[in-house]
């Protein structure tokens, strides 16, 4: 059954689902934000040039590969025991990141956090994708990654802990354990998906791309990739922009972020509304645009008066890039490897931000952080190209019974792999198995 647009009320079930995810997405974001936050000071401390940096983000993002053990586990016995797992994960490893001392510490405990990280992200929006209404789950994922923004925000509004003393940032870490309080509501309250079902056999990832979504796993995966080349860096490095590049005090830079981001995370719902009304492909193109004239205007800009509406833009298309990407990515795998196939995109992705640190790592100190950036936000073209040979999805409906689900066995392929979706003229029913 196709929606014809959104529509504000949630079911029951969606809100519980909705509360429960905020609430993890809120303190993952929180954890793994901390790492970008307080990098100037984080850094000075450590004795590392930007440089250095760049490598110790390449190497936590290596390691997070790791992540998609989770999302191959949870195909197997479900949702629930992976995300429970993977989100307690993120408060022990900011712990470590207080007790173990020096680069080597900090790189282990920050790895620990970074798989945490992604396998939550992963699966949330897979938990979310399943559980919520068709016409509701664009808008769903955008109020999740609301979650992350109030979180990631929560940590800008503490920065000034971390200028008291040179080891003051590890604080900030540390405030990250009262994420240990949620643990036990998750472990009542959450429920097994309910679209997922036991099946007989685990498919490996060559059985699903020669089952025939390859021709939706690698456009998605090719966009993951250019995305997070030119968004990892660019995030990771605002503070240093504004405080060390600029030479900005931490006050006034922290207020500029945000006041002007938090002005931009409007589009989370707006993304989410736009994707449930007019589609996911278009959403996307728009969110790239915005995110990509934002993010180079926020690094090769000077003036506070411009670099605010550059922040407010780059804000902006990456927050309605966030829900219309999540929805697309999950509406077009079936329900028996969904979490498998976006851990792998989630990992290609990855494999991106490491590529972009790598770049950074050797360029950054000659050419400086505006040519730096700006070098790596040109794969976003690539993408614009990408999403546009994606069929689109909007009103799939991902929970059908199982007989049903059965039927759309893709017989002709030998491997048991349903398929997904050829076109948009199937996007009125499900093709999950």
């Amino acid at each position: 059954m196709t929606s014809r647009g959104p529509k504000l009320h949630f079911a029951m079930r969606d809100r519980r689902m909705l509360t429960l995810m905020f609430l993890a997405g809120f303190v993952a974001a929180y954890g793994g934000s901390q790492i970008s936050h307080t990098l100037p000071f984080a850094r000075k401390s450590l004795g590392l040039s930007e440089g250095g940096m760049f490598w110790v983000f390449g190497i936590t993002r290596l390691i997070s590969l790791l992540g998609l053990a989770f999302a191959v586990v949870a195909d197997r016995i479900g949702r629930r025991k992976p995300f429970l797992v993977a989100y307690a994960m993120i408060p022990a490893g900011n712990l470590l990141t207080v007790l173990l001392p020096g680069v080597a510490g900090f790189v282990l405990a920050q790895a620990v956090t970074r798989v945490a990280v992604v396998a939550v992200a992963a699966l949330a929006v897979v938990y979310l994708a399943e559980e919520i209404a068709p016409g509701r789950r664009a808008l769903g994922l955008g109020i999740y990654a609301l979650a992350g923004a109030m979180g990631s925000g929560l940590g800008l509004v503490l920065v000034p802990i971390a200028e008291q003393s040179p080891d003051a940032w590890k604080t900030l870490f540390g405030l990250t354990a009262i994420g240990f309080i949620l643990t036990p509501l998750l472990n009542r309250f959450l429920r097994e998906s309910r679209a997922f079902t036991p099946h007989g056999r685990d498919f490996t990832f060559g059985e699903v791309l020669d089952s025939g979504l390859a021709r939706h796993f690698w456009p998605l995966a090719g966009m993951a990739f250019f995305i997070a080349l030119f968004s990892s860096p660019a995030l990771n490095f605002v503070m240093e922009r504004l405080v060390d590049d600029l030479e900005w005090e931490a006050a006034p830079a922290r207020f500029l972020l945000i006041v002007f981001s938090g002005l931009g995370t409007v589009g989370l719902i707006l993304g989410g509304r736009m994707a449930d009304s007019i589609g996911r492909r278009h959403t996307t193109v728009v969110a790239l645009v915005l995110g990509l004239a934002g993010g180079i205007g926020f690094y090769t800009l000077s003036s506070g008066w411009l670099l605010a509406p550059a922040i407010f833009l780059a804000t902006m298309g990456l927050s309605m890039l966030t829900p219309t990407f999540a929805a697309h990515r999950s509406e077009l795998f079936p329900t028996r490897v969904r979490a498998m196939t976006a851990g792998w995109i989630t990992n290609v992705a990855i494999v991106g931000s490491i590529t972009g640190f790598v770049i950074g790592a050797f360029v950054v100190d000659r050419a400086g952080l505006p040519a730096t950036i700006s070098l790596l936000g040109s794969g976003l073209l690539v993408s614009i190209y990408l999403v546009l040979r994606l069929p689109e999805t909007r009103g799939m409906d991902l929970v059908r019974s199982r007989g049903a689900r059965r039927s759309n066995v893709d017989r002709a392929s030998g491997t048991g792999v349903p398929s997904s979706p050829p076109s948009s003229a199937n996007a009125g029913s499900d093709t999950s198995g």
